[in-house]
Order: C-alpha cells, then structure tokens, then sequence
C-alpha cells in the first residue's frame, strides 16, 4: 500500500467526467451507462408525468439547479422516456421509472431539444423545429412543412411570436394526427444564455414569448404540448439591471411555469459522489477499512439520538 496513491483507489466513470449535452447524446447509446438514478430525481420525474394525465394543465415546468447538478443529465432521461425509450434504459433504472407506478399510459412524445444561446428564442426553436421534422418525416409527405419552416428560417425579416408558435403548434397537431406521437416535448436547455440576450435588449420583449409557449402548453388539452425550462438561476437573477416595470414583467412570466428546485437532498449527494468515485475498498488495508466503518457506524447513531 505505501507505493500506491489515494487516486490509484478511484475507479471514476466516464460518464461524470463531462456534461451532458442534449442534442448530441439523445443518440448515444450509451448515454446512461452508469447513471444514478436517486429518489429525488425519481420524484422529479413524477411530477413532470403528471401532465401525461388527461387535459392536465401541468405541462410547463422550470428546473433551476446549481451547475453540474445534473439537470441536463436528468433532460436527457426526461425526453427518453416521453420517447417511450425506456426499454433501452438499464434494468435498475427501468424498474424504477415504470410509467404504470405514476399512474399514467406509456408516453409517446417526440422530443424537441435544444440548447440555449445568446440570440433570439424563436430562431433557436425554429432551428431544432426544422432538424426534428426532417428527421420524423425525411423527404417523405410533409416536405411542404420543412420547407415552409425553411423559409420562416430564412427570410429577410425575423419570424414574428405568432409564427414560431404557430409553426410549433402546426407540426404538433401533424405529429398527433399521423401518428408519429403523442406530441411534442420541446426541452430548452441553458435558458439563462437566452435570458441574457433578452436582459441585453430589453426593447424586443423577447421573454414574452417565453410566456406564451408557457399558457399555450397549459392549456394544450387533447393535443399535448409541454415546455421544460433549466437554468442555474431564477429569471429575477437575469433581469437585475433591468428597471422595476420590466422585473415584474419576469416575475409574471415566471409565474406561468411550474417550478422544479433541482437539489439533491444531502444523503442522495453523497451517494452519487460514492458512485462517482466508484472506489475499489478491496484494496484498502484491512485495519483502515475497520476504522473506516467503526467511524460510520459512530456517526449513524450520532444522527438518531440527534433525530429523537
């Protein structure tokens, strides 16, 4: 053991040695290889399934979370199991996300993710629009709805609110009525960049659009819609050096979603850390491993006489 280092222990994954990127391991199959699913995140993802419930009007959502908290990890599980790719998770991730345990049918959405930038949100979610029907209907029967999202995308003046919401709500209503899915989850991550890109040119009202996918996916009824939202921070943090009308402007944007505090409780930490590290405790003295476990045990009994 003295000619060995404390790192020669780790056995770290590589899946928490970068982030995760939405567009880009939606198809790699090997996305959750390693991945932990916890409690929380298993509640998470209940509360977000209960827009799945008849002409439920829960199908907006922010999810605000510290940098690497796994937001964008957890996304990515999000848009494949509305997919309906739960059979390509792992067994212990699959058993414990079972649609039937929250009540709901086997989802069948088609996702629509993106990653926010500092530029306008209506150019960002015609891009993947075009992208995801491209690739739903190749260069089949709804080659009229690429090239109509084609020219929204590149004619001589920017795409009014009315016509990305229109283009978003046309393809959702022609996914639905060809049987491509039950609709459409459009998963918009890194909102803040965009936040900042509105913060900076406060005169287009930009985030008002923000809004309007919000109530139009509340009230989608039978032709669902749903909206998921994550950023580092809440939307006032974004608009500090905005005046007091325009900050509460945000605020009631805010108030159109419903919130997700992605923060792991303090236990649930700990146990992705011990995952993440993933130590190899056979090649631990077996002295230091008897102290080790003496300690625990120590500071379990310590925390039930303080819970008493």
């Amino acid at each position: 053991m003295r000619d060995e280092r404390i790192a020669d222990l780790f056995q770290i994954k590589t899946r928490f040695l970068r982030s995760a990127q939405l567009e880009r391991d939606f198809n790699d199959p090997n996305a959750f290889s390693g991945y932990v699913m916890t409690e929380f995140t298993r509640s998470c993802l209940e509360r977000v399934a209960k827009g799945l419930k008849p002409r439920s009007g829960q199908r907006a959502w922010r999810m605000t979370g510290d940098y690497g908290s796994g937001k964008s990890s957890f996304a990515l599980l999000l848009a494949h199991w509305f997919a309906g790719n739960d059979s390509s998770f792992p067994p212990q991730i699959r058993k414990v996300v079972d649609f039937h345990r929250f009540g709901v049918q086997k989802p069948h959405f088609v996702p629509l993710l993106a990653t926010c930038s500092r530029q306008a949100l209506g150019a960002t979610i015609l891009k993947s629009l075009h992208q995801t029907v491209s690739q739903v209907y190749g260069r089949g029967k709804k080659s009229k709805l690429v090239a109509k999202l084609e020219l929204l995308q590149g004619g001589k003046h920017e795409p009014s609110d009315d016509q990305v919401l229109n283009a978003l709500l046309e393809v959702n209503s022609h996914l639905i009525a060809d049987s491509r899915g039950n609709g459409l989850i459009l998963i918009l991550d890194e909102l803040g960049k965009f936040f900042e890109f509105a913060a900076l040119h406060p005169q287009r009202q930009d985030v008002f659009l923000l809004q309007r996918l919000a109530e139009t996916a509340s009230r989608s009824g039978d032709e669902p819609l749903f909206i998921v939202c994550l950023l580092h921070q809440g939307f006032n943090a974004y608009a500090d050096y905005l005046n007091q009308s325009a900050q509460r402007e945000w605020e009631k944007v805010a108030g159109r979603f419903d919130e997700i505090v992605f923060n792991q409780p303090v236990e649930q930490i700990a146990y992705l850390i011990s995952s993440a590290l993933n130590v190899n405790t056979s090649q631990l003295p077996s002295s230091l491993a008897h102290d080790q476990k003496h300690a625990m045990e120590q500071i379990g009994r310590a925390s039930c006489r303080e819970r008493v």
